[in-house]
């Protein structure tokens, strides 16, 4: 139970704001439990700030006094306290054609609301941002229930971004969202939002061996990856250069038109849109359906799956090469036909790469894209609330 703290502490010490305090919670985060003698000496603080800090933490409803430890001096005992991690929650949206996805996961990882919602047909935004607005407040109420906060919230929409402010220049799958400014949209509800992040590289990652070097695919209804050494990412070295826009270096002099108004673009000829349009199946109409088009034994689309297949492995090669990837898994949607068109995949990479290189890669499909895209964007949205200048 937090103590009562006195309006003219409050005033003083600026109650409101957190931010001079994240030190201390990231070490309550990263250790699970300390004593305020344990800080003292971490973070080279007074005991009197450290107290301070503790009781601001306590107040907001981050951390929580866990036990209290006898100290054998007259009788005296030592606080221990811990992330209050049952009570503080992320909100994940997360728009994969043609599906939103819509959860509340609290700090430890545990899903505790979630929602999914066909929504890529439906043309009129003002219908859409009111089924996003009806979760909001169901996960709102739910934080509010528990006595919690949602303290950051995460969207990953596919797509073509601007770089600097979120905005969703182009979207596909989601043309509705075109022009949609989703920071804004959520800081109405009082939530600071990160929007498309690196949600399914963190997912991934933690089914390899730590400090990895990987190269993430992620092949949907159009191509991104991202490559990185374990936790920490390498191919986004400033907002103007992400390797997630993969799919928008051109490969054809003039060839296919993309959607991002250039033509010859990689995601022309192997995104999940552009082998859709080329099997040109009224019934096939987003990369689910391509999916089970494929899997169900259409053997055109399973054709378009293999050139395309090819054609990701040839063009990738430069991209493996710069980043000095080891390992390679292709995670998104259509990582459900991968087996399928693994071998494929393998001859596009061998047009430059040696038998024991593409071995070291060993190009694997994810074990479950969808998981590791909501694991992974709960991952980045924690960390943004952590760490909120990176």
């Amino acid at each position: 139970m937090a103590t009562a703290i006195p309006d003219y502490i409050k005033k003083r010490y600026a109650f409101g704001d957190l931010t001079s305090s994240l030190s201390l919670l990231r070490m309550v985060d990263e250790r699970g439990q300390v004593t305020q003698a344990q800080v003292v000496e971490a973070l080279g603080i007074s005991q009197g700030s450290c107290s301070v800090h503790f009781r601001k933490l306590e107040h907001a409803g981050l951390i929580r006094r866990m036990d209290c430890v006898p100290t054998g001096r007259r009788g005296r005992s030592t606080v221990v306290w811990e992330l209050d991690s049952e009570r503080n929650y992320c909100l994940l949206l997360l728009f994969s054609a043609p599906k939103l996805y819509a959860s509340l996961v609290d700090f430890s990882g545990k899903t505790v609301l979630e929602r999914r919602e066909k929504v890529a047909d439906i043309p009129d935004r003002e219908i859409l941002e009111s089924r996003i607005e009806l979760f909001m407040e169901e996960a709102l109420g739910h934080a509010k229930q528990t006595g919690g906060h949602v303290r950051q919230a995460f969207v990953g929409m596919p797509g073509i971004l601007d770089p600097h402010t979120g905005v969703v220049v182009s979207s596909e799958t989601f043309p509705a969202f075109n022009g949609m400014d989703f920071k804004a949209f959520m800081q109405r509800q009082g939530l600071p939002c990160r929007l498309l992040g690196l949600g399914f590289y963190h997912g991934e990652i933690r089914h390899l061996p730590p400090d990895t070097h990987a190269f993430i695919l992620d092949w949907n209804f159009g191509v991104g990856a991202v490559a990185g050494v374990g936790e920490r990412v390498i191919s986004q070295t400033n907002k103007d250069s992400m390797l997630s826009q993969a799919g928008h270096v051109i490969i054809v002099r003039d060839g296919r038109p993309c959607h991002c108004g250039k033509k010859g673009c990689l995601e022309a000829y192997a995104g999940g849109w552009a082998m859709i349009e080329t099997l040109g199946d009224g019934n096939v109409r987003n990369v689910e359906d391509f999916c089970d088009a494929v899997l169900g034994g259409n053997e055109k689309a399973l054709e378009i799956a293999k050139e395309a297949a090819f054609t990701l492995g040839k063009a990738l090669t430069w991209s493996l090469q710069v980043m000095q990837s080891k390992r390679l898994v292709v995670s998104g949607p259509l990582s459900r036909i991968f087996p399928l068109v693994r071998g494929e995949f393998i001859e596009g990479l061998s047009t430059i790469f040696t038998e024991a290189r593409i071995a070291e890669l060993d190009p694997v499909p994810s074990k479950d894209p969808f998981a590791a895209m909501q694991y992974g964007s709960y991952r980045c949205a924690r960390r943004q609330f952590f760490y909120p200048d990176e």
